[in-house]
């Protein structure tokens, strides 16, 4: 994290400072192109499969729902009433999967040709985002002219396929819409692995996928083969069937067989989303937890990268979970995650808690190392214990689950680890609840050293999984460590509890009613803080019509206050006005 924003800030000064952007409606130029350059490395500093896993996970999680809602602009937006709002996922992030795109289709020795070209005509320049693609294209003599219309296109496109395999041909049809009536040029990365060898037979290619509806064949092949499709998530989109239909068997072989670590790691995380989209529906899901059970097995013992097995191991966030859903229940997706997450802890607690041991010995009493392979062990053994900590059904197992998480926390020599254990004992009751507030007290103590610690200590609270944490929340909004005046202990709570959707989603409409009154407290105060928690009562349209509307009540108080920031009113208004497609 701290890597990432160093690096950030020193990348701007080349792609920011000696080239700049013309006016505000190329901020994607600068900004788009400087989170690519951090993101490539963070990758180089420690696993760039690791890192693109991290990467996609915090696009899906937050860009994807901006896309899809009020809030949804162009990477190069059209218009604005405060600039302030310009600075979003959209402009950031999705602007660097654009950026990535280049770099995807013209190879990472073309795209250095374009940067060169890029610096070579611009520098001490103010120049726009066609600049920018101009110089790639000519760099490389590649056609991007219609690539520009990635700058122009709001909301996020979907690539549906399905695939033939006969005589040896295997064909791909891939069919692409978005709120562009023309088409994108979209990369699609593939490659193609045989069913009875389980060898890759066809390596990463990239299809251009220019047409609405475009076909590609591959000859020769000797057996019937599998496809793996957007290789290291090649462009912003969502992949689906055109059937509709998720194939358990195709992700289970995948999981198994990719050689890609990206859609290795995908596969794992379709199977684990599927399962719990069957608990939700209550659907027999038997078959789909033999194919989890299978994957988790395969990984626990598979030559990995300790950090792409913990990633591995880790169950979809519920806002992923989320994305796949036409009408989000989230006290339904949190309780069928919590339901898969105990059944693996059950099913293989042996191994969990021996994969734990193993790594427990080569971790503590060794100085705290900070190279990838010191960081992928953290990682792993923080996974293991969360699992380890979900089996708190009786008494005997809630006190075991707290000892654990204790003595995990005692142990820990970074703040990783000690995180790790109060994330865990966070959501703790019963008997563990006397272990829980002791840890918590202390880690207070410890933390009133650095504002920043401090500032994970109230998340942590914020986001936990119990039934009185809006009441606890209300109670740290009071404490003298808390102030509205403070936009990174602001983020830490309010925002922090925003994303505990089960509670702040509850059909009472509590969460949103202290949401709303919080607003219009900060609002005078910091108006740039405002208008981005305002974001968690843009989403109507994705609830039921109960909490849809209670959101919309908190929307109309705000609208109707006097005074109210340009900031936080252009969220408003775009809320109550927002129709859904």
């Amino acid at each position: 994290m701290i890597e990432g924003v160093i690096g950030h800030e020193y990348f701007h000064n080349w792609t920011g400072n000696r080239v700049t952007c013309r006016d505000w409606f190329q901020l994607t130029l600068k900004e788009g192109l400087t989170v690519f350059r951090d993101q490539s490395f963070s990758g180089d500093m420690g696993s760039r499969a690791v890192k693109r896993i991290e990467v996609v996970k915090s696009l899906r999680g937050r860009q994807f729902a901006e896309d899809a809602g009020p809030m949804a602009h162009p990477i190069r937006p059209e218009s604005y009433i405060s600039m302030d709002n310009f600075y979003t996922h959209t402009v950031y992030t999705k602007g660097a999967e654009v950026i990535g795109m280049y770099e995807t289709l013209l190879s990472p020795q073309g795209f250095r040709k374009g940067m060169d070209l890029y610096f070579e005509r611009h520098d001490g320049q103010a120049v726009t985002c066609d600049d920018f693609r101009a110089a790639m294209a000519d760099a490389n003599d590649f056609d991007l002219e219609q690539f520009a219309l990635w700058y122009e296109t709001p909301g996020t496109p979907v690539v549906s396929f399905e695939y033939t395999f006969a005589d040896g041909t295997f064909t791909l049809t891939l069919t692409q819409t978005s709120k562009n009536e023309l088409p994108l040029h979209i990369p699609v990365a593939m490659g193609l692995i045989d069913k009875v060898t389980n060898k890759e037979v066809v390596p990463t290619t990239v299809l251009n996928l220019r047409e609405l509806k475009q076909s590609f064949t591959f000859d020769g092949l000797e057996n019937e083969v599998v496809p793996s499709l957007l290789r290291n998530f090649s462009a912003p989109v969502k992949l689906v069937p055109i059937s509709g239909k998720e194939d358990e068997e195709w992700f289970a072989f995948l999981a198994a067989h990719d050689t890609d670590g990206f859609n290795k790691w995908e596969a794992g995380q379709k199977l684990f989303t599927l399962a719990i989209m069957k608990l939700i529906s209550g659907q027999d899901c038997s078959k789909t937890l033999e194919f989890v059970h299978e994957a988790v097995k395969n990984t626990l013992v598979a030559d990995l990268d300790f950090s792409i097995k913990s990633y591995a191991l880790n169950l979809p966030s519920e806002s992923e979970i989320a994305e796949d859903m036409t009408v989000i229940d989230p006290v339904a997706v949190r309780s069928a995650r919590n339901q898969l997450k105990v059944a693996v802890a059950r099913k293989f607690s042996l191994q969990f808690q021996a994969a734990y041991d193993e790594l427990t010995t080569k971790i503590e009493g060794q100085e705290l190392g900070m190279d990838a392979a010191a960081r992928g062990r953290r990682a792993l053994r923080n996974t293991l214990i969360g699992y380890l900590c979900s089996i708190r059904e009786s008494p005997e197992e809630q006190e075991a689950a707290a000892s654990l998480a204790t003595r995990h926390y005692k142990a820990a020599t970074g703040l990783t680890d000690k995180m790790a254990a109060l994330a865990c004992l966070a959501s703790m009751t019963g008997a563990a609840a006397q272990a829980r507030d002791d840890i918590f007290q202390e880690f207070h103590v410890e933390a009133k050293k650095n504002a920043l610690v401090l500032d994970k200590w109230f998340a942590t609270q914020a986001v936990a999984d119990l039934p009185d944490v809006l009441d606890r929340v209300k109670a740290l909004k009071q404490h003298s460590d808390f102030t509205l005046k403070n936009p990174n202990r602001c983020r830490a709570l309010i925002a922090a509890f925003t994303r505990n959707e089960a509670v702040f989603h509850s059909e009472d409409g509590a969460g949103y009613q202290f949401l709303g009154q919080v607003l219009a407290e900060l609002d005078p105060i910091n108006p740039q803080i405002s208008s981005r928690l305002s974001n968690a009562l843009l989403g109507g349209h994705r609830y039921n019509e109960t909490r849809a509307a209670l959101m919309r009540v908190e929307l109309e108080k705000l609208a109707n206050m006097k005074p109210i920031s340009d900031d936080l009113y252009e969220k408003v208004i775009k809320g109550l006005n927002f129709k859904s497609e």
